[in-house]
C-alpha cells in the first residue's frame, strides 16, 4: 500500500539518517531513543496535520501499542530527511528559517528506561540470544529482582557492548545527535520541568495549532535511583563518557549499598505474560512481512509472464 522514495546517499543523510522533516513548518527533528521521542514525534505530526492512526492497520511492524505506531512514517505523515533531494537537505541544514530540533536526557535515566523496555519487558529488538544469557533474570523465590537484574545488565553492557550496540537504545546520545555536524536551534532536556511544555508552546505558535505535550510510552513507574548503586553508576559514566563530557550532564551520587527492588509474584507473572505477548507479536510480524514479500514477488512474476505472453 505504501511506497517509499529512493534513499539519497549524502554525507549529511548518513550522519543523521533517522531525522524527520516537516517541510511545511520548516522543522527537522533528530530523534534519540528513550528521550521522549514518541511524544515529540506525536507533537510534530499533530502540528504538521499529518497524524493518521488509521494507517496503523496496514503495518506489519511489531509495535507493542497503537501509540507506538507514531514511529512509522505512514502514521506520523512526517518525511525522512534521507529521502529529500540533496539541495533541500542543504537548505534544511543551514537555513536560519529552519528549526533543527534535538532533545537530551540524563544518561542514568535513559539507560534504565532502555533496560526496562528492551531487557526487562523484552520489547521487539535485534538483540541476540547471547544477550538474554548474559542478562538472565536475577530472582528471589521465583520473583524477578529488578534492581539486581538491572545491575547485571549494566555490567554486561560495559564488558560486552558490541552485543548491545546493534540496538540504538543502548548507544550514546552524541552518536544520534551528531552535534559536531548539526547546528541545533532547539536542544533541550526533556527531564527538566516545563521543557516539553515550552517546546509545545513554541510549536503551537509556529503551526497555528494547539499542541500539548503528551506522555507516551511510559514505563512501570520505577525510577533509576530505585535500582542504581555507586558501582553501576560508575560503569554508566564510563559507557556514556562522551555524553557526560559533551552535554554537561552532572554526575550524581548513589549509595554504595545496592538497592533492593523485587517484583511481587503477581508483578512477575505480569512481566512474563507481557514477554510472551511480545514474542508472539514478533512471530506474527515476521510472518506478515514474509507473506507480503511472497505476494509481491508472485505478483511481479505473474505480471512478467503476462507481458511475455502478450509479446508472443
Amino acid at each position: 500500500m505504501f511506497s517509499k522514495k529512493p534513499y539519497v546517499f549524502t554525507e549529511r543523510a548518513l550522519f543523521v539518517g533517522h531525522t524527520l522533516v516537516s517541510p511545511s513548518l520548516k522543522i527537522m527533528y533528530v530523534p534519540s531513543t528513550k528521550v521522549a521521542c514518541s511524544s515529540i514525534k506525536m507533537m510534530l505530526a499533530e502540528a504538521n496535520d499529518s497524524y493518521n492512526i488509521d494507517n496503523a492497520r496496514w503495518l506489519h511492524s511489531p509495535n507493542i501499542s497503537l501509540s507506538q505506531t507514531i514511529h512509522e512514517i505512514e502514521v506520523s505523515g512526517l518525511e525522512l530527511f534521507r529521502y529529500m533531494p540533496e539541495a533541500e537537505q542543504n537548505i534544511m541544514w543551514e537555513s536560519p528559517e529552519w528549526w533543527r530540533v534535538g532533545a537530551l536526557r540524563s544518561p542514568y535515566a535513559r539507560l534504565y528506561s532502555s533496560f526496562e523496555n528492551r531487557i526487562l519487558m523484552r520489547a521487539p529488538s535485534l538483540l541476540s540470544e547471547e544477550v538474554w544469557v548474559l542478562c538472565e533474570d536475577e530472582r528471589v523465590d521465583g520473583a524477578i529482582d529488578i534492581a539486581a537484574t538491572f545491575r547485571k545488565f549494566v555490567r554486561a553492557l560495559h564488558s560486552r557492548s558490541e552485543l548491545f550496540y546493534i540496538d540504538d537504545h543502548f548507544t550514546g546520545q552524541i552518536g544520534a545527535l551528531r552535534p559536531d555536524h548539526m547546528k541545533f536551534t532547539h536542544l533541550f532536556r526533556v527531564d527538566e520541568p516545563g521543557a516539553m511544555d515550552s517546546f509545545a508552546a513554541e510549536l503551537s505558535e509556529r503551526s497555528g495549532k494547539h499542541i500539548v505535550a503528551k506522555r507516551l510510552n511510559e514505563g512501570l513507574g520505577i525510577k533509576y535511583r530505585d535500582v542504581m548503586d555507586a558501582e553501576s553508576a560508575r560503569l554508566v559514566e564510563e559507557i556514556y563518557s562522551d555524553d557526560f563530557h559533551h552535554f554537561g550532564f552532572e554526575k550524581e551520587v548513589f549509595p554504595d549499598t545496592s538497592p533492593a527492588l523485587v517484583a511481587a509474584a503477581r508483578e512477575t507473572r505480569a512481566i512474563e505474560y507481557a514477554r510472551d505477548m511480545t514474542f508472539r507479536m514478533r512471530q506474527i510480524s515476521r510472518l506478515a512481512r514474509a507473506r507480503r514479500g511472497w505476494k509481491y514477488g508472485s505478483g511481479q512474476v505473474l505480471k512478467d509472464m503476462g507481458l511475455r505472453g502478450r509479446r508472443r
